[in-house]
């Protein structure tokens, strides 16, 4: 009954993502793919988090990595 899982990108491990550390405060990891981008910022901020390592497990939704993979069969 299991479905067959599909690999989803995650962040921890793309080449895109690119951490900015900083001292005080917390640190903020975006994602540097060029269609990740929106009107106001031009990379998006994936998280943020007082460790220096990404906190998430998976990409989120609109990860671009895995829009690429759910695209709909006859297109």
């Amino acid at each position: 009954m299991s479905k067959p899982s599909k690999e989803k990108a995650v962040c921890k491990t793309c080449q895109h993502m690119e951490p900015e550390i900083v001292r005080c405060g917390r640190n903020q990891f975006y994602c540097m793919h060029p269609e990740a981008k929106t009107e106001c910022l031009p990379h998006r901020i994936i998280t943020r988090s007082r460790e220096s390592e990404i906190p998430t497990k998976t990409a989120p939704k609109w990860c671009p990595l895995n829009q690429k993979e759910a695209q709909p069969c006859g297109k």
